[in-house]
């Protein structure tokens, strides 16, 4: 296990030494969805025409609003194998409060030249526990930002310093922003993320007999801002919530 191990990262460091231009850019950048008590942030990754053998970024958060649960690499995409065994490897950094570090990598013994591509490619997750009623707050950053080949491709391009290489984009938060009541129905406005399913539902009490039910389901690729008109008829009382599923 060991001398495999060795020789993946003497691979990856060989990918790391070769100079190619870069191909297009990697656009690094998030969705959150929640529960209405837990937000979990998607982080994502579009490609291109790149393939990467290795990925490291920084998701900043407030930690005086958000207690970190948990938070992993997408371990089905991000995998170091020799074919046939998968390995274990670094866990994401949790620990510096306010920040959490993910690092993925591909390696096939099989298949080396493999790499990741596509688009909307899931890098990891990380959920939070709110501390307070503030909309949560999350920036993007290079994994670590010296003496470091955070995104590698295949043909062994390092991207973190290429110009135009990594684009880090937003993480939106899932929120509502506004509810307009009319003659006979109600305008719910919403805002969120492009790339995940969002059901707008609704009850019409918060106490035990009462129960969430889905209204409306908006697929992606979906707006920032989202409004839905709900016919109420005679109903008085309502409450609605947003939730996003990737």
């Amino acid at each position: 296990m060991k001398s495999y191990l060795y020789l993946c990262a003497a691979t990856i460091a060989a990918f790391a030494c070769a100079s190619q231009s870069v191909s297009a850019s990697v656009n690094i950048y998030g969705d959150t969805d929640t529960d209405g008590t837990n937000v979990t942030v998607h982080i994502y990754a579009d490609l291109g025409t790149n393939s990467l053998v290795s990925f490291c970024v920084r998701l900043h958060y407030d930690a005086s609003h958000l207690q970190l649960l948990a938070a992993a690499k997408n371990a089905a995409v991000w995998q170091l194998s020799n074919g046939r065994t998968i390995y274990p490897y670094a866990d994401p950094d949790t620990s510096t409060a306010g920040e959490v570090i993910l690092l993925g990598a591909k390696f096939d013994g099989l298949n080396p030249l493999q790499g990741v591509s596509g688009q909307h490619v899931l890098m990891g997750a990380v959920t939070f526990g709110r501390l307070s009623s503030a909309p949560p707050a999350f920036t993007l950053g290079l994994g670590r930002p010296t003496d470091f080949n955070n995104f590698v491709t295949t043909g062994g391009t390092v991207l973190d310093a290429a110009p135009g290489g990594i684009v880090l984009g937003d993480v939106t938060p899932l929120q509502m922003i506004g509810v307009t009541p009319g003659p006979g129905w109600v305008a719910v406005q919403w805002q969120g993320g492009t790339q995940a399913t969002q059901y707008l539902q609704r009850r019409f009490s918060l106490g035990t007999n009462g129960q969430w039910v889905d209204i409306f389901t908006n697929p992606p690729p979906t707006a920032t801002t989202v409004s839905y008109t709900n016919p109420i008829g005679t109903n008085g009382t309502m409450f609605y919530r947003v939730r996003a599923q990737p």
